[in-house]
C-alpha cells in the first residue's frame, strides 16, 4: 500500500535530470495557480510554495522511458501496481471508488479518496492500468470532483 508520507517529499529532481523537464512558472491545475514540472506533456509534478500538490501521470505507455519513470515515481510512492500492467483489485483499491467517469473513449477512471488524497486511476477496456493522479490539496481535490457533485 501507498505511503501517504512519501507524497509530501516527491519531487520530480528524484527521477528527471533538468535537461528532461520543463518548468512552467504560471501553471494552472484544476483552477489553481502554482508551478508545473513537466516531462513532456505526460508527467506533471504541480507545486505550490516549493510543496508539491499534485501528480499527474497520462499517455505514457507507448514511451519506454516515460513509463519506466512513471513506474519508479508509483514504486516511490508505495504502490504496487504498474503503469501499463493488468490492474488488479486490491483491499485498498476495488469497487470502494467515490466517483467514476468515462470522458474518454478507451479507457475509465476511478476516483479515490483516502485520508484526504485524491488518487485517480485510469483503466483501459484491457484492465491495463493506463494513467494515475494523486492530489493532496483540498482546494483541487474539491475542483476536481464538483462535476459529480451537480
Amino acid at each position: 500500500m501507498y505511503q501517504i508520507t512519501r507524497f509530501a517529499t516527491l519531487d520530480i529532481d528524484l527521477f528527471f535530470n533538468l535537461d528532461e523537464y520543463r518548468i512552467i512558472e504560471d501553471f494552472g491545475y484544476a483552477d489553481i495557480s502554482g508551478i508545473g514540472k513537466v516531462c513532456g506533456y505526460q508527467i506533471l509534478f504541480f507545486y505550490i510554495s516549493d510543496n508539491v500538490e499534485a501528480l499527474s501521470i497520462d499517455e505514457v505507455i507507448d514511451n519506454t522511458f516515460l513509463c519506466d519513470k512513471a513506474n519508479q515515481i508509483l514504486d516511490f510512492l508505495g504502490f504496487d501496481f504498474k503503469i501499463g500492467k493488468p490492474f488488479e483489485l486490491t483491499n485498498q483499491f476495488n469497487h470502494n471508488y467515490r466517483f467514476k467517469d468515462h470522458i474518454y473513449e478507451d479507457h475509465m477512471r476511478y476516483y479515490y479518496v483516502f485520508d484526504n488524497i485524491l488518487i485517480t486511476l485510469g483503466i483501459n477496456l484491457e484492465g491495463i492500468l493506463v494513467s494515475f493522479e494523486m492530489v493532496n490539496n483540498q482546494c483541487i481535490i474539491n475542483n476536481r470532483l464538483e462535476i459529480f457533485r451537480s
